[in-house]
């Protein structure tokens, strides 16, 4: 957990201060309690953070702060030992807690609040079917298989009862978006798909399902509800995560844009929600090792930066990204590179444009970069033995800044394709592509056009092959 760390400054300051009235107070009695501090935190996507501690004053805790108002979401409280209770945070930001210390949960009563009442009612209904629950787990070999089955599908009964009543009595409550968010999207029945020959085509009645579930995988979601970020890992991060991480994995790059700005808008409005969706997703695709992801990455900008949406980034910031994002396009698939000529090492000058092949590989890479001693090695072995069988042109573009060393590396690796230095050219190919690290390796089409990128040495064969039988789609 964070320390907390006050300045003489901020102490200096507390006089002239005093005068505004704590923008949240919230009041702690524990009796019988023996802690020197409690620690107020807060829930966040897959982590906890502490904001504020109070000291003891015979069992009464105080956590305020002038100026200051906390972000919706689940927060708690706990001692140095990890001992804990949870509350709720949304509009009401002055209110008092008092329990027993032997059960903070069971003897919690709460005053200026009315949604940690209601909260507190719906805990300890659902803890008591727990304990239950537990109870008969214990029981379960004497009970028997199938009246243990019975009961707790009972006690399962009761809990989803409770469940369903507080969230259509209290809709707008955070702990009604907690639990609607936590509940499966149920996917409809659809009619069966035949084959021509009259046979159930259950490969397209998959895909239909499929379809539908990415499409509806957030309607439980308020994207609204800006609390919904902060609250246990399990609600929000880990289902928002594995949709991006896992159900979009496979997705085209149009599909997965087109996705994001639909749940996205969903957001719109929202004070903290939209803001997370637009930073995390463009963030995603800015990091993303995939090929072709970097134009989601584009198209984010162009949407949500450029466009305006982003008022929470400072203008320079801003304006880098919107660089950055205009360079890349310059790398974008199907992108024509423009013809590039350098010098190779006797010193004459060689076009990209007059290497006469069906595919090219353009290489940008340095004699003292560590990836590029395993990676170039790898590509020379592939086009040795394959510059026949796909009518195959390299062209090495030397960026290290000593011509010799180059020279040096180049006659020590052995490499019998076109070398040329990078540091004569006819553009700044750094700046246009945007050239980060290397080895940057673009596979080219005979009309220049870039049909792959972040392919690994490794698999550019494979790739290759792939791309001549027309088994991959740009």
């Amino acid at each position: 957990m964070k320390k907390l760390i006050f300045s003489l400054f901020i102490f200096g300051c507390l006089f002239f201060s005093s005068s505004l009235k704590a923008q949240y107070s919230i009041n702690i009695d524990v009796k019988g309690n023996k802690d020197s501090i409690l620690i107020l935190g807060y829930y966040y996507l897959d982590n906890t953070y502490a904001i504020d501690t109070a000291v003891n004053k015979k069992g009464k805790f105080s956590f305020e702060k002038k100026g200051k108002t906390l972000d919706p979401g689940i927060y708690f409280v706990s001692n140095t030992n990890g001992k804990y209770i949870e509350f709720i945070i949304d509009k009401e930001q002055k209110f008092s807690l008092s329990t027993l210390e032997e059960d903070w949960l069971n003897n919690i009563k709460v005053s200026k609040s009315k949604d940690n009442e209601i909260y507190y009612d719906y805990i300890r209904s659902t803890t008591k079917l727990s304990v239950e629950a537990n109870e008969l787990g214990k029981k379960k070999k004497e009970l028997g298989e199938e009246n243990f089955n019975k009961q707790i599908a009972q006690i399962n009964e009761k809990n989803d009862s409770i469940k369903n009543v507080f969230m259509k009595t209290y809709p707008n409550h955070l702990l009604s978006k907690v639990l609607k968010a936590t509940q499966y999207v149920e996917i409809p029945k659809f009619d069966n798909i035949y084959k021509k020959d009259g046979s159930v085509d259950s490969s397209a009645m998959q895909n239909q399902k499929y379809n539908y579930y990415i499409h509806h995988y957030f309607d439980n979601f308020d994207f609204q509800c800006d609390g919904l970020l902060r609250t246990p890992k399990a609600v929000f991060h880990q289902t928002y995560n594995y949709y991006w991480n896992e159900m979009m994995k496979y997705q085209t790059k149009d599909s997965i844009f087109n996705l994001a700005v639909y749940w996205i808008e969903k957001a719109r409005g929202s004070k903290l929600m939209f803001k997370y969706m637009v930073h995390d997703i463009t963030e995603r695709y800015l990091k993303s090792p995939y090929m072709g992801h970097d134009e989601i990455y584009i198209n984010m900008i162009n949407r949500y930066y450029a466009s305006g949406d982003a008022t929470w980034m400072p203008p320079t910031a801003l304006d880098k990204e919107i660089a950055r994002a205009k360079k890349w396009e310059n790398s974008m698939l199907l992108k024509t590179v423009p013809d590039l000529a350098c010098p190779d090492t006797n010193g004459n000058v060689h076009n990209l444009y007059s290497l006469n092949a069906k595919y090219k590989i353009l290489i940008f890479w340095a004699y003292d970069c560590g990836h590029c001693q395993t990676e170039i090695p790898k590509v020379y072995e592939f086009y040795k033995k394959s510059k026949e069988i796909y009518n195959l042109e390299v062209m090495a573009v030397n960026s290290g800044t000593d011509v010799q060393l180059w020279k040096n590396k180049v006659k020590s690796l052995n490499l019998e394709w076109l070398n040329v230095n990078g540091l004569v050219a006819n553009y700044d190919w750094h700046d246009y592509f945007d050239v980060e690290s290397t080895p940057l390796i673009l596979i080219l089409d005979k009309d220049n056009r870039i049909i792959g990128k972040k392919v690994p040495a490794s698999n550019i064969e494979n790739y290759i092959k792939l791309y001549d039988e027309d088994k991959i789609k740009l």
